[in-house]
């Protein structure tokens, strides 16, 4: 597999953000691409990114209408991401700054050892997180104990929303199926890549909290989120992947169940 690497980017109101991290991304070589999903912002984000697909003829940008959510806006862009043939790896991450574009050839470097799916821990050994309150803190840890203990998932970071996929896995599963309106898209996506059989692995990163712009978190959001893992818990993985057990790790195993389950576990 060669290395051309598509960038996902779900956006809302990061007119701030949106030119800066672009730029930074095709910086880092002519096999990166963009592909911005953008929720109609009001704030002019959209028009930013197509300005910059117009100049530079590699950024894709897709405006939604509908039902606007960050899930909603990651399955659009990861279905979109498995169509794209021009793509061996697919980057997914936050269009805030907050994963750091120089680190997206980690991920990819890591993938080319024959992993399906690499993703930034912030709590592997050398990672962490910078500007963060207590109560972001707080909430992130007991997020991830409740995503490992419902969804059953092996990784230290379950909410971590920067990595990087084999477009291959992308093809794999079944968006149509795929039910998360908000940010429980990241571990419900997770949960499916479980059931694919895929192979991963982590690398450390540091998060860093947003500079500009406002954070999205909120309480009710984070009830939402709750309620939506104990959906797609109880609605199982099942339907979530299209020909489960094809894909092939670096071993050229193609583990299921209780074998793929040990063969998954990280730490």
């Amino acid at each position: 597999m060669s290395g051309r690497v598509l960038v996902f980017l779900p956006t809302y109101n990061e007119s701030e953000n949106i030119e800066p991290i672009i730029r930074s991304l095709l910086a880092l070589g002519d096999e990166y691409s963009v592909l911005v999903v953008d929720d109609l912002s009001p704030d002019g984000t959209g028009d930013t990114a197509d300005r910059l697909a117009a100049e530079t003829g590699r950024v894709e940008v897709i405006h939604r209408d509908g039902c606007r959510g960050r899930g909603f806006a990651g399955a659009c862009g990861l279905r979109r991401a498995a169509e794209r043939t021009d793509a061996d790896y697919v980057i997914e991450m936050d269009a805030d700054l907050s994963h750091p574009p120089d680190d997206a050839p980690r991920l990819v470097a890591e993938a080319k050892k024959g992993y399906d799916l690499v993703y930034g821990s912030r709590y592997a050994p050398g990672g962490g997180v910078q500007g963060w309150s207590i109560f972001r803190h707080i909430n992130s840890r007991v997020a991830n104990a409740l995503a490992r203990l419902l969804l059953n998932l092996p990784m230290r970071d379950c909410t971590s929303g920067f990595r990087c996929f084999s477009r291959e896995l992308l093809a794999e599963l079944n968006w149509d199926e795929f039910i998360s309106p908000g940010p429980s898209i990241v571990e419900e996506v997770l949960f499916a890549c479980c059931e694919a059989g895929a192979r991963m692995t982590e690398i450390p990163y540091i998060f860093v909290d947003r500079k500009r712009g406002r954070s999205k978190v909120s309480l009710r959001i984070i009830l939402r989120w709750l309620g939506a893992i104990v959906r797609i818990r109880l609605r199982g993985a099942d339907s979530l992947v299209v020909g489960k057990g094809e894909i092939g790790g670096a071993d050229g195993r193609n583990p299921s169940g209780k074998e793929a389950q040990r063969s998954r576990e990280i730490g």
